[in-house]
């Protein structure tokens, strides 16, 4: 459906764009992800017909996107939906015609389809500045797809929406996008909904696509520290691989040996990431397994989420997500000594 290669885009600013590799099949959604300024927009921007590249291929839909074709028939095979709804004055109904008679139609049966596919039809006779944001971002939706659009194209869609109605709106896209047989790419810096939504996922950092992959892959397993940073991957060691036996590698580290699952070799220098939800918090030495295990003393336990986060100082700083009920059963609680303890296959090592 998008078939990308070698783009680049600069600005007199200075910065530039440079995606060498990117596709999108049928039928999947694709997300872009990325700090303010990473350049998702202006990719988005390039694959929307917007932005033409200084170098590079755009396929779309299996066509030369810049090859003097009829431009106009392939923006007519796609739709954009931004971070506002963006709703006109008039009906949800109005609201969600307004693409066909932009195109000199009147097709009710697709108003009405459209409406369904998104669960507003309820609220097709609506004002449509009367509607909540959720309702709103639903009429966006709806919207885009009353052309039957291959293509769907959003920037930053549900930055704004509590978590429970993105969610929510999440599951009916995902669903619309598999039953259309359409596919869509969507840019935001919002981790949670990326993974939520997306069937794989891409990071951008500095106009660079420096990870494709699956979103589990790229959250468990960065490909480098600019992506782990992002990520969430907040224990990040420089170290040195000092030992391996079949794939389980001994890293130096802060003074200490940790144990990790890896193909690196000894001699190695390599980061060491751990993800905080994969160390376990504990009052005695029973690592249940782990191979990694450690003396801790609690730094702080903070609020994160539905979860907190303790900071943990072993020698080294470690950060553990863990859950109230832990917490308030083991009286979690600076000062208090501890053991950390997370297996080797947890661990993550990239190459410095």
């Amino acid at each position: 459906m998008i078939r990308l290669r070698g783009l680049r885009i600069s600005y007199d600013t200075g910065f530039s764009l440079e995606v060498e590799s990117l596709d999108v099949r049928r039928g999947e959604i694709f997300a872009v992800i990325g700090p303010n300024g990473a350049g998702k927009t202006t990719l988005l921007g390039a694959m929307a017909l917007l932005d033409r590249p200084a170098a590079g291929s755009l396929s779309l839909l299996g066509r030369d996107a810049f090859g003097g074709g009829d431009r106009l028939e392939l923006r007519r095979a796609m739709s954009v939906v931004f971070s506002q709804p963006y709703l006109t004055a008039g009906t949800v109904a109005d609201n969600v015609a307004l693409p066909l008679r932009l195109r000199g139609r009147r097709d009710p049966a697709a108003v009405e389809a459209a409406l369904a596919l998104f669960r507003v039809g309820h609220l097709r006779d609506r004002d449509a500045r009367t509607l909540s944001q959720g309702e709103s971002h639903r009429t966006a939706l709806a919207r885009a797809f009353v052309t039957g659009p291959r293509l769907l194209l959003l920037d930053e869609p549900f930055g704004n929406l509590d978590e429970r109605v993105r969610e929510e709106i999440s599951r009916d896209l995902r669903r619309v996008v598999r039953e259309s047989g359409a596919a869509a790419v969507l840019v935001t810096q919002h981790q949670e909904g990326a993974l939520t939504l997306a069937d794989r996922l891409a990071v951008m950092i500095g106009g660079r696509l420096l990870q494709q992959g699956e979103p589990q892959e790229i959250f468990a397993r960065p490909a480098s520290k600019a992506v782990a940073d992002f990520v969430g991957v907040e224990t990040v060691l420089p170290g040195r691989v000092a030992s391996r036996q079949d794939n389980l590698c001994a890293v130096e580290a802060a003074g200490r040996t940790l144990m990790a699952v890896s193909d690196c070799e000894p001699g190695d220098s390599v980061f060491f990431c751990l993800r905080p939800e994969s160390v376990s918090v504990s009052l005695n030495s029973d690592a249940g397994g782990r191979r990694n295990n450690f003396p801790a003393r609690i730094v702080a336990v903070e609020p994160w989420g539905l979860e907190y986060r303790v900071e943990l100082d072993c020698g080294f700083p470690l950060q553990a997500a863990v859950t109230r009920q832990l917490v308030d059963g083991l009286g979690l609680k600076p000062g208090l000594e501890v053991y950390a303890s997370f297996k080797a296959v947890a661990a993550h090592l990239i190459k410095r």
